[in-house]
């Protein structure tokens, strides 16, 4: 298995996963979006099939990762951490001072993942989130970075 960058040639594979993956999936236009000079979106490959991505966004002195999603019939293989530890080595690379992140508050494995690799809870985002049952609170997580500098 690879890490490797991800092209605006991959938004085909991205979807197939994020399609199964999410409930509200991001749509091919938010994946055109986020390739640009300020992102940074890398695939764990095994050969050439897709397994999971993370896309992340470096802006002055922080780092934010806007998606990170594991192929459904890969989770539970630690996949996914090794995806979140790639985008926190790549925020200290860019020197960033904290990296942020946004999870539903319902998402308790993913919390539990981001809290094991050193994410703080640092607010709430009331009803931002669409859900079956209305609206659903985000928990704003951060990692300060500034001791790997």
């Amino acid at each position: 298995m690879q890490i490797k960058p991800l092209s605006s040639a991959d938004i085909p594979a991205l979807l197939a996963i994020e399609t199964v993956a999410n409930r509200y999936p991001w749509t091919e236009g938010v994946f055109k979006s986020c390739f640009g000079s300020q992102y940074f979106n890398f695939g764990l490959f095994d050969d050439d099939q897709l397994l999971g991505f993370y896309f992340g966004q470096f802006i002055a002195i922080e780092s934010q990762l806007f998606n990170i999603c594991v192929s459904t019939n890969q989770q539970g293989k630690g996949l996914g951490g090794k995806l979140l530890a790639h985008f926190i080595e790549q925020s200290a690379q860019r020197t960033a001072a904290e990296a942020w992140l946004e999870v539903r508050a319902s998402n308790q494995s993913a919390i539990h993942l981001y809290q094991k690799h050193g994410f703080l809870e640092a607010g709430c985002r009331p009803n931002y989130y669409s859900s079956a049952s209305g609206k659903e609170d985000a928990i704003m997580m951060c990692l300060p970075l500034s001791f790997t500098n």
